[in-house]
């Protein structure tokens, strides 16, 4: 038994190579679905990793309050229209009062012109308190960052960021340097890490102030623009949030019926809403991909029945020899199933090839999956399986008296 079914792998093969086109044309189409499977699900998953890792780089834990009414735009919630009723004592109150709550980081946020010597450039100031650096995983390459002592004080001192480095010093270390922000000097004592892009806004292209000094000296305020918030950990961070709603409600005396005049942001929901539009692109594109496999199983089909048709005699001549229905069956199932391996592993090269080839040629974040590389193999020898089903039940239920009379 053993030894007719290598037979029959041998006669397949054999049948194959004699009809080299047909049998290329075949692969090719299998080949470029696995590859655009492989290349597509690796180019979405790490389009999904990009925006997750940046996400996290900004705090997992956080929780951003941010002053005036809520507005919901392309599916992103934000303030509308600017108010002045988040104070510092919310702050020091959420810090004290709410125990989902690790660190509290005051801030004040606005944009306005910074120069050294000749060049001018605008970026967002960012007042706020050194415990900004543990909420929002901010660190520093060069110099140092400011303590609570110099927010204290008031202190000139600024921390900037790669970007505002870059537009004003041209890359080189400005530490121990003076820029004039507003009206106001400021001595450099920092650097920050390179962030790059979250959600459209550059993480890079802003300073770093005490807080107080922004406040009295830079911008004349007296409220906060935002309040981050570091949860305790992440499984706390909507607690947390219900915890600061709560307690600000109840501090700015808003009746049930009024709205809030603040809005709570946390990153839990942000990467949740980013990485599920990443899976959803992850799916359309391997749901494009996946119809490429499909026209290499019509390709499929189209040779077998074609090699059907050509070797009628052929198996009107095993039948009279002493093949059986199951013989001719396994031997055209066969036929396809190693059309679907031979393109499947082509197509495996071309995609791990493609991918890194996309990635080196475009910068685009490219992540191999094992598994979506096991599923295309699996999909494509199941493809040449199915693609070959009828064939192979139409050759094995040829007769083989009508077979031996019929030409090629």
């Amino acid at each position: 038994m053993r030894t007719q079914h290598f037979r029959g792998l041998s006669i397949a093969i054999k049948s194959l190579t004699g009809h080299p086109l047909q049998v290329a044309l075949a692969v090719l189409a299998i080949m470029i679905g696995v590859a655009s499977v492989i290349v597509m699900v690796g180019v979405g998953r790490g389009a999904e990793e990009e925006v997750t890792q940046k996400i996290a780089h900004m705090g997992t834990n956080m929780v951003v309050v941010t002053a005036g009414l809520s507005r919901t735009v392309k599916g992103r919630t934000g303030s509308l229209g600017i108010m002045t009723t988040l104070t510092v004592k919310d702050a020091a109150a959420i810090a004290e009062e709410c125990p989902s709550v690790r660190n509290v980081a005051p801030s004040h946020i606005k944009k306005l012109p910074v120069k050294f010597e000749a060049a001018v450039y605008s970026t967002r100031i960012v007042g706020t308190a050194s415990e900004i650096q543990r909420i929002r995983n901010v660190s520093v390459v060069s110099g140092r960052f400011f303590d609570e002592d110099e927010n204290r004080i008031m202190a000139p001192v600024a921390v900037l960021g790669p970007t505002v480095v870059q537009m004003l010093f041209g890359g080189r270390d400005p530490v121990g340097e003076s820029v004039r922000i507003g009206k106001v000097l400021f001595k450099v004592i920092g650097v920050t890490a390179p962030k790059g892009s979250v959600s459209g806004e550059d993480e890079d292209d802003q300073i770093f102030v005490p807080l107080r000094t922004a406040m009295v000296k830079l911008m004349n305020v007296t409220y906060l623009s935002h309040i981050y918030i570091e949860a305790a950990d992440f499984n706390r961070i909507h607690p947390a949030a219900a915890e600061i709603r709560s307690l600000l409600r109840e501090r700015h005396r808003l009746r049930e019926s009024r709205d809030d005049d603040f809005v709570i942001q946390n990153q839990a929901d942000v990467i949740e809403a980013q990485s599920s539009t990443a899976r959803t692109f992850s799916l359309l594109i391997a749901s494009i991909a996946l119809i490429s496999l499909i026209i290499g199983g019509v390709g499929i089909l189209g040779v077998m029945l074609l090699s059907i048709r050509e070797r009628v005699s052929e198996i009107g001549i095993r039948r009279a020899v002493g093949a059986t229905r199951r013989d001719i069956l396994v031997q055209f199932l066969v036929e396809s199933a190693f059309l679907g391996v031979v393109g499947g592993v082509a197509g495996l090269v071309l995609g791990v090839s493609g991918s890194f080839g996309v990635k080196y040629l475009s910068g685009m974040p490219v992540s191999l999956v094992p598994a979506s590389i096991a599923l295309s193999l699996i999909f494509s020898v199941g493809t040449g399986l199915i693609f070959g089903v009828y064939p192979s039940c139409k050759a094995a239920r040829l007769d083989p008296i009508e077979a031996l009379h019929m030409k090629n």
